[in-house]
């Protein structure tokens, strides 16, 4: 994952609010200590997680933990929804070197259902995307700039 600093640059930069960035990197980074999340997950978790397992669909099972907070995150407003999916973009960015950000574009599109936040997000990454990667690769690409390979 990125550093809290890259996901509030990019926060910022979207024009979205300190106060909903730091909700939604706590909730997105540490779930389980999220007491609203947790509540949520008690009162509403079981009956969506049963509507995903009636599915038999074993990739939509698979994304239960961040459907649930999608789900937690689109009853607090569209900033939140907003916000959560420019977390995962730029998780997602960081954790996949080998994907272009287009293409996790794609994949996310594909994982979660359609909406005017994810347009927005979608459009502010493609106009952002080379200098948004690189914040989130950097520390990868230094480490490995920085590894020697020694042959004996």
């Amino acid at each position: 994952m990125p550093k809290f600093e890259v996901h509030d640059k990019w926060a910022e930069k979207m024009g979205l609010s300190r106060e909903i960035t730091n909700f939604v990197n706590h909730l997105s980074d540490f779930s389980d200590k999220t007491q609203e999340f947790m509540e949520f997950c008690e009162r509403e978790g079981e009956e969506i997680i049963l509507q995903l397992v009636r599915t038999h669909d074993f990739s939509m099972i698979m994304k239960i933990p961040k459907y649930l907070q999608l789900m937690f995150v689109r009853q607090k407003g569209s900033e939140y929804v907003t916000a959560w999916y420019l977390h995962y973009v730029l998780d997602y960015i960081r954790m996949a070197p080998a994907l272009t950000a287009e293409e996790i574009l794609k994949r996310t599109e594909d994982i979660f259902e359609p909406c005017q936040e994810l347009e927005r997000i979608k459009r502010f990454v493609q106009e952002n995307a080379e200098e948004l990667v690189r914040d989130c690769r950097d520390r990868i690409l230094s480490l490995e700039s920085s590894i020697e390979i020694r042959l004996p």
